[in-house]
């Protein structure tokens, strides 16, 4: 059941990075490269596995890095602070983040690692609390997702939005069972 969540995940993720490419309204070429890096890493973990998920989960939170960098406030002329990044590019790194945890969180633990888990803690495997502090982090980034929603004014924007909040969601279930 987790890997058909996580395969219906990549549905919305690839709606949400072609609304992305479609946007000629603005450039926003860092955040296509982050649909792209999300999209690709998805695909990976559900189709053909030829990257660690932790090696993705690396790549994803560098690129959230960057993102963060590259978007930072800067100063203008005269030495007048620029606007803070907007909504849309918040939205991006935090979801580059969320779809990290989930790659890792989606890894199934090999039998060994369960075994000595359990028997460290006396039986009780910490995968529980894992998957509720990622289903937590997902809920939460649904709820950002949908209050951009309502403050959004462009169509594909919106999409956007509603697409990546879908898939973090549904990765997070898939993390969850």
């Amino acid at each position: 059941m987790t890997e058909l969540l996580h395969a219906w995940a990549i549905a919305p993720a690839a709606i949400g990075a072609c609304c992305v490419a479609a946007d000629r309204g603005r450039a926003r070429w860092s955040d296509a490269v982050a649909s792209a890096l999300m999209l690709i890493a998805m695909l990976d973990a559900a189709i053909t596995g030829l990257v660690a998920p932790v090696y993705w989960a690396a790549v994803l939170l560098g690129s959230a890095m960057a993102l963060a960098a590259w978007q930072r406030p800067r100063r203008g002329a005269g030495g007048r602070a620029a606007s803070a990044p907007g909504p849309m590019a918040v939205h991006t790194g935090l979801g580059l983040v969320a779809m990290a945890a989930l790659q890792v969180g989606m890894t199934p633990p090999s039998a060994a690692t369960t075994a000595a888990a359990a028997h460290a803690h006396g039986g009780a495997g910490g995968g529980a609390l894992l998957a509720a502090l990622l289903l937590g982090g997902a809920v939460a980034y649904a709820a950002l997702s949908a209050l951009l929603v309502l403050r959004s004014h462009r169509p594909l924007d919106r999409a956007q939005l509603i697409c990546m909040g879908i898939s973090v969601l549904l990765m997070a279930v898939g993390v969850s069972m």
